[in-house]
């Protein structure tokens, strides 16, 4: 799909957990969908913010051309974001970046996310059970208040809940979840926090085929300003324009 800015009537904006929005916009330019785990760049209404907030795809409905989006408000910056309402409009560009690639030769996949690297797996998730995969999803919260999006993934498989509490679902991380459960897989994908992924990635890059898609703060999200390089085994990538999706095994990581 080629990248491009538009004006986009949103459709709803409404809190689905602690800080945490889900927002629909209006896409009649839709002539293709998104590739799961591509994002868009989102300008914030507030001339106080010269940067766009870049902010991965959730769910895309070609057939009414429309495109969701959920985040988190992690500073002032989201937080104007989230004062938008239905009938509003929103500047985006996108997609951006390298999503997620289907492997065709997997059967049983595993998805893995933490917090706000949950959402650009509902989408992935969407693709590979339309393609016949059994989905397999572990989600990692904070608390019950952070839990979001359950429903829907558990309309594509079997899915666990974890808190770093234990205030719902399995006390633990995601990593001991897969364990207690006995979860097997033939690929994983995974999105979350740097030590999330770490440890995943350490732990099955010996043995697993798989794919990581890293948050980093961005700043032209186009490839143009180096701002958010990232160390893999083949030198220096950005994360917007390399990635932000990397195979099991590629980064490289530092205590």
């Amino acid at each position: 799909m080629k990248q491009i800015q538009w004006d986009l009537a949103i459709l709803s904006h409404e809190g689905i957990a602690r800080d945490t929005f889900r927002l629909k916009l209006a896409a009649p330019m839709l002539e293709e969908m998104p590739k799961p785990g591509t994002f868009f760049n989102l300008t914030v209404p507030d001339q106080r913010f010269l940067l766009k907030r870049p902010i991965s795809v959730f769910a895309v409905d070609h057939a009414r051309k429309e495109i969701s989006f959920i985040y988190k408000i992690m500073g002032e910056g989201t937080k104007a974001l989230s004062d938008l309402r239905a009938g509003d409009t929103i500047r985006v560009i996108g997609p951006l970046g390298n999503g997620f690639p289907i492997q065709d030769d997997a059967h049983k996949v595993l998805l893995i996310g933490g917090g706000v690297g949950v959402p650009p797996l509902y989408e992935l998730g969407c693709r590979l059970k339309e393609a016949g995969k059994e989905v397999i999803t572990v989600l990692g919260f904070r608390d019950q208040s952070s839990v979001f999006c359950e429903a829907e993934f558990r309309s594509l498989g079997q899915t666990v809940i974890c808190t770093d509490d234990g205030s719902y679902g399995f006390h633990g991380l995601v990593t001991q979840a897969i364990e207690e459960h006995g979860i097997e897989f033939d690929v994983l994908y995974a999105c979350g926090p740097r030590l999330m992924l770490k440890a995943v990635d350490l732990k099955y890059r010996d043995h697993k085929t798989g794919y990581l898609s890293f948050e980093e703060r961005m700043a032209c999200g186009i490839g143009a300003c180096y701002g958010c390089m990232t160390e893999t085994r083949e030198g220096l990538k950005r994360v917007c324009k390399d990635g932000p999706v990397f195979r099991l095994g590629e980064a490289v990581y530092h205590d």
